[in-house]
C-alpha cells in the first residue's frame, strides 16, 4: 500500500501594503520618545509590584522573628498581629495602584500606536488584549494571594506563641 505525500499549499494571501505614518520627522521622534517612556513606566511598575510583594513577605518574616524572640510579651504579639494586617492592606493597595498606573500607560501606548505605520499596528496587536489582560490579572491575583498567605502564616505563628 503506497502512502501518498501530501503537499502543503499555503492559502494565497494578498500582499501586505505598507502604509507609512503621516507624521513628520519631529512628531515621529516625539511619539517614539513618548512610546518609550510609557513602555519603561510599565516595566518599572511591574518591577515595583514584585519588589513590594518580596518586601512585604520579608517584613512578615521579621515580625515572626521579633515575636519569637519576645514571646513572653503578649502586648507586643498583639501589636505585631495588628501591624501585619495594616502592612498587608497597604501592600495590596500599592499593588493595585501600580496596576492602575500600568493600565494608564497601556492606554497611552494604544493611542500613540495609532500614529505609526500599519505594520507597527499589525505587529503590536499579535497578542490579543483579552489574553494579555488574563495574564496581567492572574499575576496580580497571585501577588495578592502571596501577601495574604504570608500574613496567614504570620498569624498562625503568633497564635502558636500566644497559646
Amino acid at each position: 500500500m503506497a502512502v501518498e505525500a501530501l503537499e502543503y499549499e499555503p492559502a494565497e494571501e494578498e500582499p501586505f501594503a505598507l502604509e507609512a505614518s503621516e507624521l513628520d520627522e519631529a512628531s515621529h521622534a516625539e511619539m517614539l520618545m513618548l512610546y518609550s517612556e510609557s513602555a519603561d513606566s510599565i516595566r518599572f511598575a511591574k518591577a515595583q509590584q514584585w519588589k513590594s510583594v518580596g518586601a512585604t513577605l520579608l517584613v512578615f518574616a521579621g515580625m515572626i522573628t521579633v515575636a519569637r524572640v519576645t514571646q513572653s510579651d503578649i502586648l507586643l504579639i498583639k501589636t505585631v498581629a495588628f501591624l501585619s494586617f495594616m502592612v498587608a492592606a497597604a501592600a495590596i493597595y500599592t499593588l493595585v495602584l501600580y496596576q492602575v498606573w500600568q493600565n494608564t500607560e497601556r492606554e497611552k501606548l494604544r493611542e500613540i500606536s495609532k500614529a505609526f505605520s500599519n505594520l507597527f499596528i499589525k505587529i503590536r496587536t499579535i497578542k490579543s488584549s483579552r489574553e494579555a489582560n488574563v495574564h496581567r490579572y492572574t499575576l496580580l491575583i497571585f501577588m495578592i494571594f502571596s501577601i495574604l498567605i504570608g500574613n496567614a502564616i504570620l498569624i498562625m505563628n503568633l497564635q502558636g506563641l500566644y497559646q
